[in-house]
């Protein structure tokens, strides 16, 4: 009688046991590795998307060698939602589409201009398999053309791009590398003007692709462009620079540079608020080492306060330009009018309805120190040197 019950207990409990009723095999899967997104006729939304082809290869005449395949797969629909776009892969693919391993979405200027951008990924943020870590980036002309491109070095086109926009950031300091979840944060902030990570086709190196500025973005649609040299003192004030040069010119010696290599940045920014007017105060503490010399020798204390001194201007004068491009712009992507919600939510409210002339009109200033850690040799002076009589 007891085995009776035991056997009846666990045949009650069956069906609540998992089951492969809605199991997935690998090779049912098209694994995405991007996407570009362009302004399509009448309305319509053109998504390409790119997949990765698993390795393979085609024999040659005679057994003589091999001819490996592209590792890329562009798939195109059109229709007037992205959902019902992605919905229309397996009609063309054959497979289901997998994004868990999708590394980049591009945005075509002109879809980026007329769209609010937050509205339009909306399926990236709600769907499950995507992660929030995937690059996005606002391409020059259309998107879809940077996805015809073959990867430099990297497997996939989507890998290369992921890399190439990350690299810009923590190598060079021309872009600010832009994730799902930056955009999403940027854009639910108290004061929501947006950057996004921008990428064109070289014009010399056919074939290539280069991340180099930033695309601004109010009310969620695009309305300019950081250009590349004013993309650094933007990485300084929002103290997410990680590494890049800093040049001085020799003086009265045109076309001689002397560069620093700056080894860490670290920004403090802070809001004076006084009645209804602001002021913003900017301490940045750098350490640097030297790149190149050409016209300068440190041999004393003296030598080295002056260099240094050079080179505080130098990064001061890198951020100001910074600011008056912004200013210009009215555009706060440097994030002060959060700051001012932080401190004060109740001021920000009266503030905010005017705080794009506000930040046109706010006073900054701003105090460098540098501390020159290295000068790459023994010597502090030109490695080839030669004393002037």
């Amino acid at each position: 009688m007891k085995k009776i019950a035991v056997l009846f207990l666990l045949s009650a409990l069956l069906p609540a046991l998992a089951g492969c009723w809605n199991k997935y095999e690998l090779d049912q899967f098209g694994f995405v590795m991007a996407v570009a997104l362009d302004q399509g006729e009448d309305g319509n939304l053109d998504l390409t998307t790119l997949l990765y082809r698993p390795a393979s290869s085609k024999g040659g005449q005679g057994g003589r060698g091999s001819e490996k395949q592209s590792s890329n797969i562009l798939i195109k629909t059109t229709d007037d939602s992205l959902f019902e776009a992605i919905r229309d892969i397996p009609l063309k693919l054959g497979r289901k589409a997998q994004w868990g391993h999708m590394r980049a979405i591009l945005i075509g200027e002109k879809l980026a201009m007329s769209a609010d951008v937050g509205k339009l990924i909306d399926f990236f943020y709600r769907d499950h398999e995507p992660r929030h870590s995937t690059s996005i980036l606002i391409a020059k002309g259309r998107a879809d053309r940077i996805l015809q491109n073959e990867p430099v070095i990297e497997e996939t086109t989507g890998q290369q791009l992921l890399l190439t926009s990350q690299v810009a950031h923590k190598n060079s300091a021309k872009s600010i590398e832009t994730t799902l979840l930056d955009l999403a944060l940027q854009l639910n902030s108290p004061q929501n003007d947006t950057f996004i990570a921008y990428i064109y086709e070289d014009p010399i190196e056919t074939g290539m692709f280069t991340a180099a500025g930033l695309a601004l973005l109010k009310n969620g649609k695009m309305k300019g462009i950081v250009p590349a040299d004013k993309v650094e003192g933007l990485a300084m004030l929002r103290d997410e620079y990680k590494s890049g040069i800093v040049e001085i010119r020799c003086p009265g010696k045109p076309g001689e540079i002397e560069t620093v290599e700056i080894l860490s940045l670290s920004t403090k920014l802070k809001p004076k608020l006084r009645e209804d007017k602001v002021a913003v105060q900017i301490k940045t503490e750098v350490d640097g080492g030297v790149g190149e010399l050409k016209c300068t020798e440190i041999k004393t204390r003296e030598d080295e306060a002056e260099f240094v001194g050079k080179l505080e201007k130098a990064i001061k004068r890198q951020m100001m330009t910074t600011i008056r491009y912004l200013q210009s712009e009215q555009t706060d992507v440097i994030g002060i009018g959060n700051k001012i919600f932080r401190m004060d939510p109740d001021k920000w409210k009266t503030m905010k309805k005017t705080w794009e002339r506000q930040f046109a009109e706010i006073p900054f200033d701003i105090q460098v120190e540098l501390k020159l850690l290295t000068s790459g040799t023994i010597i502090s002076k030109p490695a080839v040197w030669k004393e002037t009589e």
